[in-house]
């Protein structure tokens, strides 16, 4: 058997599991309806909320700001070999534009426009402390909208 370079394996692995989340996530989705998804964005939002202080010290950022969510963003991103531009970070704003997302062509609409979103507004409130901020994706490559939008947004 060949052996493959640790770059190969991540690839496969992360190719493999994101069918397999994109496969439960639709199996979700046709017996719960998008109640069920509801119920896994939640989670996810709570999940990240929680780690927000461990992904802050990854990135070493201790300013509770939107500037250090685009950070820790990056940071995930280049982990899943996501590739994009922030177009905005302001105290009260973020835009990110993704191009480029090798793992999107496994999942459906509802992966990056509910569940990643609420995975980073969990993030966001625990950064931030903020219990109002959100995230929403308008635009999502599983959609086939060419690119995802990212909007944070502080609300007081």
């Amino acid at each position: 058997m060949k052996e493959l370079s640790p770059e190969e394996k991540w690839k496969r692995c992360r190719a493999a599991l994101s069918m397999l989340l994109g496969t439960s996530l639709d199996a979700v989705k046709k017996r719960y309806g998008r109640k069920g998804l509801e119920i896994i964005a939640q989670a996810w939002e709570e999940n990240n909320q929680k780690a927000a202080r461990r992904l802050m010290e990854l990135v070493g950022e201790e300013e509770a700001s939107l500037a250090t969510v685009a950070k820790i963003i990056d940071f995930t991103d280049a982990i899943y070999g996501v590739e994009g531009e922030w177009k905005e970070i302001t105290p009260t704003r973020a835009v990110k534009i993704e191009t480029t997302c090798p793992i999107a062509k496994n999942f459906p609409e509802e992966m990056c426009t509910l569940c990643f979103a609420s995975s980073m507004q969990g993030i966001a409130k625990g950064v931030t402390g903020n219990p109002k901020v959100r995230c929403r994706m308008p635009k999502s490559i599983p959609n086939g909208d060419g690119y995802c939008e990212i909007i944070l947004e502080m609300a007081e």
